[in-house]
């Protein structure tokens, strides 16, 4: 709407221009003709005024100094309504003036007063007919006088002109930088929305890829190791391996075609399948037990998947980093207001056996800010022989308080898992 108002605004000053001359012509019942000059040299200063504002103040001026010197018809000839184009025109102007030399206008303003005062004295039978008496003759102090009241009102009147002309542009230009703003405001929201998106992708591909590859190259070793000895075993290694790769591919494909994990959508993973992924990476050589206490409670969507993700990210760097042999802990801890984790596992403590780099990548602050995201917090916690994930999650989401601490009561083996 504001660009369509802008583009328009062109055309004020030529229709200004023309129902002026119309209004002109109608209240002074005039024809065109030589008394005509000083109006139409007027009215096309209003035309061209915000279009050429320094040209249209320039054709002002030559138009009264003509008249100044009579090259123009005087007051009493040109019609006095035709100074009123005088303060339409310095409007226009200062609209469309796009220089720095801003005083120019006001200048021009108080110019044009001080020569249209000059008009009106030159034309003694005008300034006569004014003022309904003999002003010449009467005094010079009288004479300046009047000629002050006069040069007073057309500055006031060609000032104000200037002064409104000051505020429209001031209201212009605040309008245009708030549409820029709102402009750089969407398309930062945008680019905004669409970072968050490729983090959640890259953040869900990291967790689906880095688990499901880390246990087929775990049995896919093993394979190769017990093919001749424990054949038997190969199969069940072999089904793992296939259950991984189609895993992996069924959640990356839902990626790709822009599956979403908002509210809307059932998950694609729950707290139950975490028996599953313990079954999953015992059978890859690394016991895991998974124990619970307390009463669970619905989760939503976004709480079912942020549990599972952040227990097999926390699963997976203990498979990589951690001491397979000695196994990996999760506990869960229900209470009315939250749930609690802690996934616990050995640390590699003989130094031929340590891994030759530290661990890297995204998975301890990918897990942060996926907790984060559903009101709760991931703190880790590192000894010689353990290291420790400690996850908590409220029940009612990113307004929920959580506690200094885990509650450490009891907790029973969960169904399923192993020891």
């Amino acid at each position: 709407m504001f660009k369509t108002i802008q583009s328009l605004r062109l055309l004020a000053a030529p229709a200004t221009a023309v129902l002026l001359m119309g209004t002109l012509l109608i209240l002074e019942e005039r024809h065109f003709d030589q008394n005509s000059a000083l109006l139409l040299a007027l009215l096309t200063g209003v035309a061209v005024a915000e279009i050429l504002p320094a040209a249209s103040l320039g054709l002002v001026f030559m138009a009264l100094v003509l008249q100044s010197l009579k090259v123009f018809p005087l007051v009493l000839l040109s019609g006095v309504l035709s100074y009123s184009a005088v303060p339409v025109v310095i409007f226009f102007a200062v609209i469309g003036w796009k220089t720095r030399d801003r005083w120019v206008p006001p200048v021009a303003a108080v110019m044009f007063a001080g020569i249209t005062t000059i008009n009106w004295f030159t034309d003694q039978t005008w300034i006569n007919v004014i003022f309904a008496s003999q002003i010449y003759g009467r005094g010079l102090l009288r004479t300046l006088t009047y000629a002050f009241l006069i040069f007073g009102a057309f500055a006031a009147l060609n000032l104000a002109a200037w002064a409104v002309g000051v505020a429209v542009n001031n209201v212009s230009r605040s309008r245009r930088a708030q549409l820029a703003a709102e402009t750089r405001l969407r398309e930062t929201a945008t680019e905004l929305a669409i970072e968050q998106e490729r983090n959640r992708i890259a953040g869900e591909l990291h967790d689906v890829l880095a688990h499901s590859l880390t246990v087929i190259v775990a049995q896919a070793d093993g394979i190769s190791f017990i093919h001749r000895t424990e054949p038997e075993t190969v199969e069940e290694a072999s089904k793992v391996i296939a259950e991984s790769a189609r895993t992996a591919l069924v959640e990356t494909r839902r990626l790709i075609e822009g599956f979403s994990t908002e509210l809307s959508n059932p998950p694609t993973h729950k707290v139950e399948d975490l028996a599953v992924l313990a079954q999953r990476l015992s059978s890859s050589g690394m016991p895991v037990t998974i124990e619970t206490a307390g009463e669970p409670w619905d989760m939503t969507a976004v709480q079912q998947l942020t549990v599972y993700r952040l227990a097999q990210e926390s699963l997976t760097n203990a498979f990589k980093h951690g001491d397979r042999g000695r196994g990996t802990h999760l506990h869960l801890l229900w209470t009315e207001t939250s749930l609690e984790l802690r996934i616990r596992s050995s640390l590699v403590t003989s130094p031929a056996a340590m891994p030759n780099s530290a661990p890297s990548g995204r998975g301890v602050a990918g897990m942060k800010a996926r907790a984060a995201a559903a009101g709760g917090w991931v703190e880790t916690v590192r000894s010689e022989e353990t290291f420790e994930v400690l996850a908590f999650l409220p029940s009612t989401g990113p307004d929920q308080q959580a506690p200094a601490v885990l509650n450490m009561s009891r907790l029973r083996v969960l169904e399923g898992s192993r020891s």
